[in-house]
């Protein structure tokens, strides 16, 4: 799995081969310019020791062009490297989010946004990182080692054979501790989603913890969170520990042992001093790139554990092949038709009815109440409406037209909404507003919020159309918001409007004047409302009345009271809850 993952990552890094090119050019200078710097320690010693001072200028002139060329390499590897680096972050973020926006809605509603968010971030950083400075430095690590170890050959190759017994035991170390490193970071990078998981849950729920008193809890539940990845970081960091000891103490060995033996043989005469400084430094480069390799290792484990999990949210089946171009809402329809729909939720391996052999006709025009207890099946009931799911059985067609025959985009353009709780987003109220209809006018925008009574609180706020709404509208108050909702509703003009308890949340004035710019935007629509108030509901067309996920009675408000079932029930109790409420 781990190697079909590496190679995915490569083929996003095909697309800079030129960027790539231009690192290993930059290494290989590099390279070229480490082994010099080996090159010119042994001809200044030689010449120190054999009183050559003539050559002393032509030495400092290379030593001043050794020093600019690793300057300049250093320069451009660091920002080629990260230029790579973003490029290849920057594709699979927005490749994330491409086929994140194209998910199935069951995906959304099985898997935390927190989860989804840490991908897009830290598992996203992570593997930016290995495609930048880990993949160069796995390359050009060896690559310098064997290069250094060619240039001992021609120093004093039995010593280069001593040396490069330091290779094979640093492979080693690195694949004993490798398995171990990968396990942990995946380890890290799933717990860090389910820790970032819950900070959002929090920090978007500052009145409820404060009211209910529930901040030591969270901090509580928060500790272990952050005290589980410190204690796999913590492990990471004994594994790493024990092979960088392990490569640590097999190169100072051999390190060791070399310098010793080159002592000898300088002494014996058969090594020059200056053959001895450049062998010096030549280990160096031969004993750090395998010291590193553990670590570089490591950081690529975690980084393939990151992509990983990228790529499950790409592979997650999707409603669209590409992303669909923006479209406009339709004008007009003749005729719903829901036939013996069915629908089960999957819970693991199970499936949970939720929808039983709902059925009903709606004709243009026309208003449609779906009332009943909490967990009756409504919201499913819309849901599948809106074609956020497929039935499992029976049909829902629009003029003839079901879900499969038209595709999803062009379904959905029969359709507005206006949920419970408003959804908008960070940005200001005229963007808000023009998600309805983003080439609507501003005398457009204009007309739409004065519909949905919004026009005059927002010429009261400081910067009118232009104010900034904050995170999902919290400098709006919930009646403000739900009316910007209706604003976008209205300008996207779809002939079929679903309200899903739109007024349920709010006080007396607000439902007020939202029910009143309801009522301004239902004229000449089409509407299925989910409605929590049965006095709102009297005059529709139809009601349906649902329990348990089936419809146990339909009819207008006044055939529904004559027949003295459940809908008489509901609303003789609501009546007198509305009487006592009143009276008191």
């Amino acid at each position: 799995m781990k190697k079909d993952v590496f190679f995915r990552l490569l083929k996003y890094m095909k697309k800079y081969k030129l960027l790539y090119a231009g690192l290993i050019a930059t290494m290989l200078a590099g390279i070229t310019l480490d082994l010099s710097v080996a090159w010119f320690l042994s001809q200044i010693t030689n010449a120190a020791v054999k009183f050559d001072v003539d050559r002393w200028p032509l030495l400092v002139a290379i030593g001043i062009a050794i020093m600019l060329g690793c300057s300049l390499i250093s320069f451009f590897d660091t920002y080629l490297k990260q230029k790579a680096s973003v490029k290849v972050r920057n594709d699979i973020r927005l490749d994330t989010m491409d086929h994140a926006l194209r998910l199935h809605q069951d995906y959304n509603d099985r898997i935390h946004t927190g989860d989804l968010l840490a991908r897009f971030t830290s598992d996203n950083q992570a593997v930016g990182e290995a495609a930048g400075n880990v993949i160069m430095g796995l390359i050009r690590n060896p690559l310098l080692a064997t290069c250094a170890f060619i240039y001992l050959l021609n120093i004093h190759w039995p010593l280069a054979l001593i040396t490069i017994c330091v290779g094979p035991a640093m492979i080693l170390t690195g694949k004993m501790f490798g398995e171990s490193m990968r396990r942990k970071g995946v380890r890290l990078q799933e717990t860090m989603g389910r820790g970032t998981s819950y900070l959002q849950d929090v920090l978007g729920s500052g009145v409820l913890y404060k009211i209910f008193g529930l901040e030591k809890k969270i901090s509580k539940q928060y500790r272990q969170f952050s005290t589980e990845i410190a204690e796999i970081e913590q492990s990471q960091g004994k594994t790493q520990g024990a092979a960088a000891a392990m490569s640590q103490g097999i190169a100072l060995v051999t390190f060791m042992t070399a310098i010793l033996l080159a002592g000898y043989f300088v002494a014996k005469g058969s090594l020059e001093v200056g053959a001895m400084l450049a062998f010096i430094q030549l280990m160096n480069y031969l004993v750090n790139p395998f010291a590193l390799l553990p670590a570089l290792w490591s950081s690529m484990q975690q980084a393939l554990a990151g992509a990983e999990r990228i790529f499950q949210v790409i592979d997650a089946p999707k409603e669209y092949a590409e992303l669909p171009a923006a479209s406009r809402a339709k004008t007009a329809f003749s005729e719903l038709v829901v036939s013996s729909v069915g629908f089960s939720y999957k819970e693991g391996a199970e499936e949970v009815p939720a929808l039983r052999h709902i059925g009903f006709r709606v004709f243009a025009g026309q208003t449609v109440a779906v009332v009943g207890g909490s967990g009756g099946g409504k919201s499913t009931l819309f849901k599948l409406l809106l074609g956020l799911y497929p039935p499992g059985s029976g049909s829902i067609r629009i003029d003839g037209k079901a879900l499969g025959d038209i595709g999803p985009r062009e379904y959905r353009d029969y359709f507005s909404l206006v949920p419970q709780e408003s959804i908008l987003f960070t940005g200001t109220i005229r963007d808000n507003i023009l998600d309805g209809n983003p080439n609507a006018s501003e005398e457009q925008i204009i007309a739409a919020a004065k519909q949905a009574n919004a026009y005059d609180f927002i010429m009261k706020l400081p910067e009118g159309f232009a104010t900034e709404i904050g995170e999902r509208g919290s400098r709006l108050s919930g009646g403000q918001k739900q009316r910007i909702a209706i604003a976008r509703a209205i300008l996207r003009d779809a002939p079929i409007l679903l309200l899903d308890e739109a007024t349920a949340a709010l006080d007396n004035e607000s439902e007020r004047l939202v029910q009143d710019a309801l009522s301004k935007l239902m004229v000449g629509k089409t509407t299925l409302v989910i409605a929590h108030r049965l006095s709102t509901v009297q005059h529709a067309d139809l009601i349906l009345v649902m329990e348990n996920g089936e419809i146990v009675e339909n009819g207008t408000h006044r055939s529904l009271l004559a027949a003295g079932g459940r809908y008489q029930e509901l609303y003789q109790a609501q009546m007198k809850n509305e009487a006592i409420a009143a009276s008191t």
